[in-house]
Order: structure tokens, then sequence, then C-alpha cells
């Protein structure tokens, strides 16, 4: 298992990595003829001087819209991008728990299948067999629990306190300690377990870099 502060920078690394928004030569080049002549009018020039006529008043407003500059090429762009490749190699879950939490444009479908893979995982502990009732409010609090760990993990915030889960979910304050906390707690278990195969797999898959830049 990574140590904390190796766990840090690593996920520092793919939250750059999943959130960089810049382009090749390639494409700053595609992005420079997109900008058109904003003169879409035919000229009128007098046939044997040359000058142009002008019969319209001139006026000081440009409705022209021009494409907008890209952004730079950041100086770690390609070990960014390896970084990113080793991501979207791994398992489905592992995967989509790299967009759900460090991605800003994540996609719904990471979160279904981050939801799936922890409810699973979540049942796997349990010795017996919950009613339905109670099964369908642990499924909903699988969410919360996945917001609340995001938080956590990213900025170290507590996103959903007990009196909040309790509130969004509807159970009873005098229950929460001995029926339902122990599964809010197993399944930040569940995350933080997955999470960390993240990390390990990411940092051994980048790590001819890492050798490289401390040789």
């Amino acid at each position: 298992m990574l140590c904390s502060q190796t766990q840090l920078a690593v996920r520092n690394e793919i939250t750059e990595a999943l959130n960089v928004h810049a382009f090749t030569r390639g494409q700053l080049d595609f992005d420079g003829s997109m900008i058109t002549n904003p003169h879409t009018r035919p000229v009128n020039k007098d046939k044997e001087s040359g000058e142009r006529i002008y019969t319209d008043p001139v006026r000081g407003l440009q409705t022209n819209r021009f494409k907008k500059p890209s952004c730079p090429v950041p100086a770690n762009i390609f070990f960014l991008t390896k970084i990113t490749r080793a991501i979207n190699l791994l398992d489905e879950q592992m995967c989509s728990l790299a967009y759900f939490a460090y991605c800003d444009d994540a996609q719904w479908q990471h979160t279904e299948v981050v939801a799936a893979y922890v409810w699973r995982r979540f049942l796997d502990k349990q010795t017996k067999a919950f009613r339905k009732k109670k099964t369908e409010t642990l499924k909903s609090m699988v969410f919360l629990a996945m917001q609340d760990w995001r938080s956590v993990t990213v900025s170290e915030r507590v996103l959903h306190g007990p009196k909040r889960i309790r509130e969004l979910l509807g159970i009873n304050e005098h229950h929460w300690v001995r029926d339902w906390l122990p599964h809010w707690q197993s399944m930040h278990q569940v995350l933080d377990g997955i999470n960390n195969k993240l990390l390990t797999e990411v940092f051994h898959a980048t790590q001819q870099r890492r050798t490289s830049q401390t040789a």
C-alpha cells in the first residue's frame, strides 16, 4: 500500500490529467483556420482609380463571432496523457471511480458503475438478508456515501453529516448508531479500498517516469 504522501501526489496527478483542457499543435492550427474574414460583403471599387467606394455610413458595431483561442499545452502533457491512458486501461469499476472522484466532467454512467460495485461489495459483507424497505433505504444511502466520500477524499470536507443523512433517508435518530452507522462506514470502507487499488495501479503504470525524474 502506498504511503499517504504518495497517495496524495498520485491523486493530484490524476485530477490534473482528467481535467486538462489543452490542444496539440495540429488542433491549434485547425483552430486558426476557422477564423474567418469579417468583411463578408463585396467591396465596391472605382473602375479607373481602384479606390473603394463607401456607400454606407460607418458603424461602430461588430457582430461577427470569432472562435475563442485554445488553451496552451501544459509542459507535462505527455505525462498526463500517460496517466489518462493508464486509467482507461483499468477495469470498469476503477476507471469509473477515477472519473467519478477526480474528473469535473464525469458522466452519469460512471456514477452508476461505482454505485453498483459498492452495493455488490457491501452485500458480500452481510451475514443475513435485509427486509425490502431497509434494502431500498440502503440503496439510497450508497449514493449519499459516494458523494460524502468524494468530498472527504478530494477536499477533506464532510458533505453529509449524521443529521442530514437521517433527514434525507427518513431514519429514526434513536436507531442511527446501532442500525445504520455501521452500514455507512462499511460503504466508505469499500470506496477506500477500491480507491487505494486505483492509486496503486496508476502509480505503478507511471513508475518509469517517476524513476527517471528522481535519478
